[in-house]
């Protein structure tokens, strides 16, 4: 049974699908940090740039001019990941001490690979994706596409000069697959672990689904959940916005299953 940790989704953006502004300043982004690792998250995954369907996407500067204030008012960076695919956020990221950074573009810049290949303590989290930001018409043919891209990736990645254990591969939800699919790949996660390197899932709140509930994103906290705890035990990583809800029903799921 693999160890299954939590990464906690801290969105301090305008526009991100499920909770977009809430996060609107610098006390409001220290205390939802604060709230996800007290609910039980080992990591916070920082974004300051939405990447949902027809989010507007900043600049580089205008990014890291949100970002960086909050890093400085972290003490510990020990616990960030931060949610970016530039390039240039990623390397002053690293700089200020972060070990840990999410890239849903999958790699397609090569200085991001370099940077990590250089800074070994670091680790990386690619992503599949077709196109940023996510467009509902762009989508894999089949979950088949998912596992040739994971094999793919890990000889990529490893050729860059990334140490496997640094390397850790999300198959994408909502980004690359539509709803029959994104269950497909839940139903069929230990797939994922054929590859050799760690496996995180992103399947929070996303819209798959829809097909299953009429509720907004922020409610699907409970079907997310469910969704979860299928997984639980199969993948290194699940990245949520309840961690609080699911430190509870992993709880529950092992002194049943004890």
């Amino acid at each position: 049974m693999v160890t299954t940790k939590l990464v906690g989704v801290l969105n301090y953006t305008n526009d991100s699908f499920s909770d977009g502004g809430e996060v609107h300043d610098i006390d409001s982004a220290v205390s939802a940090y604060n709230q996800l690792v007290q609910a039980g998250a080992e990591y916070i995954d920082i974004g300051t740039q939405a990447t949902s369907y027809g989010a507007v996407q900043n600049s580089t500067e205008q990014e890291w001019e949100k970002l960086a204030p909050l890093l400085t008012a972290l003490e510990n960076l020990t616990r960030v990941s931060v949610d970016t695919y530039n390039y240039e956020t990623a390397k002053r990221a690293v700089e200020a001490g972060v070990k840990m950074i999410n890239d849903v573009s999958g790699g397609k810049d090569l200085r991001m690979l370099e940077l990590i290949a250089s800074n070994p303590q670091v680790n990386y989290i690619c992503m599949y994706s077709l196109t940023v930001p996510a467009d509902k018409s762009v989508r894999i043919k089949g979950c088949n596409e998912v596992y040739d891209w994971f094999d793919k990736t890990v000889v990529r990645l490893t050729k860059a000069g990334i140490r496997n254990d640094k390397i850790i591969l999300d198959p994408g939800i909502g980004f690359t697959t539509n709803p029959k699919q994104s269950f497909e790949i839940i139903q069929n996660v230990h797939k994922l672990r054929e590859f050799g390197v760690a496996v995180m899932v992103g399947h929070s709140r996303k819209s798959y689904l829809e097909d299953i509930t009429q509720l907004t994103p922020e409610e699907r906290d409970l079907e997310t959940t469910v969704a979860s705890l299928h997984m639980y035990g199969k993948v290194d990583y699940l990245r949520v916005h309840n961690p609080g809800m699911h430190k509870r029903a992993f709880t529950a799921w092992r002194e049943i299953n004890s």
